[in-house]
């Protein structure tokens, strides 16, 4: 019995063109970290190196960039310089801002210490420091020198009129882009300070100059300069006011403790000044700053006025007498009252030991003194006819305790009238 058997045929076998959906998930994320590089070196923005002085909390991925108040950057990195005296700064600016990089840009710390000037300097102080970027002209630049604080006014913030100050005393701290002061407002900034020495003198001094913003000056009844130039206007303005008495002085706000700044005021009974000229450049004339050192000054002549008052030799005054009085007495409401002296004047000699006396107590203890002194007296008088082996002297003793007893209370009348008198001295009544 023949079988039949089915002709077998090569099964045809196609190849997809699709490699497989098993692939699409690496293929996607291929794609997705081709994005991102993409995105990356289309957005990844400038590397800039800033030196500081010190680096005032900054963190690398903490601290930003601002420029007008938006944020433009980060800073990436902060080490030490080479030098080991200062700070340098890696900072990723936007790409976007990569047009703004030029030598003229300046970047400064805010936050790095209080600004008077700057309100937002404040609220870094407390949520950490930011680095300020404010563009300038000139050629792309990756490298710049940071500072401090607000930088001084340069010209593209509008027209500026340069002087030159001199100080005789202790100007180190003032820095770079201090503010300058006219009645409480500021009209400028410092741009320099630097320490001279002349040779051919011996004179020690400290150049400072600044530079005057001519529309916070408040001039008005005058058009501005067509040709933008300030100079003759201001310079007018400056002359008629040092001969009305105005200085530069240093000052610090707060006092003793605050960044210094330049402050021009009017000083009463100044010495006649003109506004002079040093290499092409006016000079203000400058008075002495009342710093710590002044204030010390006049602290030491107050407690010399106080001391050359004659209130501890009455004192010593009244404790001899009564000495006396107790030696040729032996009456016990004598010896009570002597007691009461003795005690009041040794309170007197531990508030004259004080470093600032103060009026009120010092008044009322040479009032109980004098009281004391009239109590012995009287006493004195009641019990005088008792001791016969003391009348001749005790008469003359206690009539000389009476009259340091008036003085005593004349002292304490005048100092309650003029308490004055501690600090500038006795001056003479007229009636």
């Amino acid at each position: 019995m023949n079988s039949t058997h089915p002709k077998r045929t090569q099964a045809d076998v196609r190849r997809s063109a699709w490699p497989g959906w098993i692939w699409s998930v690496p293929l996607a994320a291929f794609g997705v970290a081709g994005w991102l590089g993409i995105r990356a070196l289309a957005h990844g923005g400038e590397t800039v190196t800033v030196t500081f002085d010190n680096a005032y909390g900054m963190k690398p991925n903490d601290t930003i960039v601002t420029l007008r108040g938006v944020k433009v950057g980060d800073v990436s990195d902060v080490a030490l310089a080479p030098d080991g005296r200062h700070v340098r700064a890696e900072l990723k600016i936007d790409r976007a801002e990569k047009q703004y990089l030029r030598s003229g840009t300046k970047f400064f710390l805010r936050g790095a210490q209080a600004d008077l000037s700057d309100p937002s300097s404040m609220k870094a102080l407390l949520s950490g420091p930011e680095i300020v970027m404010e563009p300038g002209p000139g050629k792309p630049e990756n490298r710049f020198d940071g500072g401090e604080r607000r930088p001084a006014l340069t010209p593209q913030h509008g027209p500026i009129v340069i002087y030159a100050l001199h100080f005789s005393g202790a100007a180190g701290e003032l820095k770079d882009g201090a503010d300058v002061e006219l009645r409480g407002f500021h009209v400028g900034t410092v741009t320099s300070v630097h320490l001279s020495y002349d040779a051919r003198t011996g004179a020690l001094s400290t150049p400072v100059q600044i530079a005057l913003d001519p529309s916070q000056l408040g001039i008005v009844g005058v058009p501005p300069p067509a040709n933008g130039d300030w100079r003759p206007l201001v310079n007018s303005m400056i002359e008629r006011l040092i001969a009305a008495g105005l200085r530069a002085r240093l000052s610090q706000d707060p006092p003793l403790v605050g960044p210094r700044k330049v402050t021009l005021d009017f000083v009463a009974d100044a010495s006649s000044a003109t506004l002079a000229s040093e290499n092409g450049v006016p000079v203000i004339p400058s008075v002495a700053a009342a710093d710590f050192d002044a204030i010390a000054s006049r602290a030491s002549d107050v407690i010399g006025k106080v001391s050359a008052l004659p209130i501890k030799e009455t004192g010593e005054q009244v404790r001899s007498l009564a000495a006396r009085i107790n030696a040729l007495s032996a009456s016990p409401q004598i010896r009570d009252s002597l007691k009461h002296i003795d005690q009041a004047v040794t309170q007197i000699d531990r508030t004259l030991q004080q470093v600032s006396p103060q009026i009120g107590p010092l008044v009322a203890q040479l009032r109980e003194t004098a009281n004391a002194a009239e109590h012995a007296v009287a006493a004195a008088d009641r019990t005088l006819g008792g001791d016969a082996a003391s009348q001749n002297d005790l008469p003359a003793a206690l009539r000389e305790l009476t009259d340091t007893a008036r003085s005593v209370r004349s002292l304490a009348d005048y100092l309650d009238r003029h308490p004055e008198a501690l600090v500038r001295g006795r001056r003479e009544e007229h009636p």
